[in-house]
């Protein structure tokens, strides 16, 4: 379901690394390198950008990106349908 769902997640991530860190952050480049093409070796230097940010930033963009997700459940419909029926559904 990661890789569904990841896209989605790292996009949010992109939004929010732009406004914190600013659009030409190596951290932000790395996410909005894996919202677009959701590769798994993007999604890996995207990790690692993450990991590289000090404890305190890479916090506050975490809960910065879930937020986004929270409140924006529509960027997550996609997903949804991706993901194809699950039985029944009557």
């Amino acid at each position: 379901m990661f890789d569904i769902v990841g896209k989605p997640l790292f996009a949010a991530l992109a939004t929010c690394a732009d406004h914190q860190l600013g659009s030409g952050h190596a951290c932000t480049k790395a996410l909005r390198q894996a919202a677009a093409s959701g590769a798994r070796e993007d999604v890996a230097i995207a990790e690692d950008a993450l990991r590289a940010l000090p404890d305190e930033a890479r916090e506050a963009l975490m809960a910065a990106g879930h937020r986004v997700l929270r409140e924006n459940p529509a960027s997550l419909l996609g997903v949804l349908d991706a993901m194809g029926p699950r039985g029944k559904l009557h």
